[in-house]
């Protein structure tokens, strides 16, 4: 939470600091409780991934949305040398999780259904699965780097966590506010040694103006000298369209991963849906990331 004294006096008035200082305890009570449930595949699951320890592993918290992980699936494959992907399911349809989990086997995806949670609050419910993951699994697994990627963030050209962290203890996209930083949720790599021990708790910070993933602002980020550090890049790409219509905005995050946005909570895939296909086509066909964003008859023939 925010430091008392950064609250203004109309805050103490309106008595923020008390507001924010008993939501933060509930959803602390909340989490825990919720880290201690474990779901009956949890066992197996853990003697699955045993080989992978100190590899370097990406974990996606997967919602809803069997078709963007597949393609996030498919793209891992041939971009993510060093990485084996493991899917957490945190949705709430069920059909969802069936549909999530023949994408995982069909792919060869380790897969693992976490505990139900009906919190409708979007960053309650990813920053409870993040810290379920990673108390349950990282911690015993012990990977040598693990990385969080969004479940539509995809790795359009060839990547590697492992040297992205380099010799860093955290690595990701800088989310800044005027109180503290944080690295956004749906990027960020860490390496785990260097974190051992650390009670990483990925729930935000609403006080101090941090998203998902913002607690862990206390017990790691603000140990950090932010000006030695790398942090990943984002910028807005536009992308031709193949029938000569204009262009679609997209964020590129790092360089190599693409981001669809925003598909998780509400019906924005549907409208992304044809752009998202027209893409994963390309890619099949066996076009680059800088073939497809090439203006039209600008080497975009494969």
């Amino acid at each position: 939470m925010r430091s008392l004294q950064n609250f203004s006096a109309r805050e103490w008035v309106r008595l923020l600091p008390l507001k924010h200082a008993l939501k933060q305890a509930r959803n602390d009570l909340w989490l825990m409780a919720y880290q201690r449930r474990r779901p009956p595949a949890l066992a197996e699951f853990l003697k699955n991934v045993a080989p992978l320890r100190g590899q370097s592993v990406a974990l996606v918290i997967a919602f809803e949305q069997p078709w963007a992980l597949d393609w996030l699936l498919r793209m891992a494959r041939r971009n993510l040398a060093d990485t084996t992907v493991l899917v957490f399911d945190n949705s709430i349809n069920p059909s969802a999780r069936r549909e999530i989990e023949r994408v995982c086997r069909e792919h060869g995806a380790p897969y693992l259904a976490l505990p139900l949670n009906r919190t409708r609050h979007v960053n309650r419910s990813h920053g409870m699965a993040m810290s379920w993951v990673y108390r349950n699994v990282v911690r015993p697994m012990a990977p040598r780097a693990f990385a969080f990627i969004d479940h539509d963030l995809i790795p359009v050209r060839p990547t590697r966590v492992a040297e992205r962290l380099g010799s860093q203890q955290v690595f990701g996209m800088l989310v800044d506010s005027p109180w503290a930083w944080q690295l956004w949720a749906g990027y960020c790599m860490f390496d785990h040694a260097r974190n051992l021990g650390l009670p990483l708790n990925f729930l935000y910070d609403f006080s101090q103006g941090l998203d998902t993933g913002g607690r862990n602002w206390r017990c790691l980020y603000r140990h950090q000298d932010r000006h030695q550090l790398r942090f990943a890049t984002s910028e807005v790409v536009h992308v031709p369209d193949a029938d000569g219509g204009p262009p679609t905005a997209v964020q590129v995050v790092d360089g190599d991963w693409l981001h669809i946005g925003g598909i998780s909570y509400n019906q924005n895939f549907k409208d992304k849906a044809k752009f998202c296909e027209t893409l994963s086509n390309a890619f099949e066909r066996g076009l680059s990331w800088e073939q497809i964003c090439a203006p039209a008859g600008a080497g975009r023939q494969a």
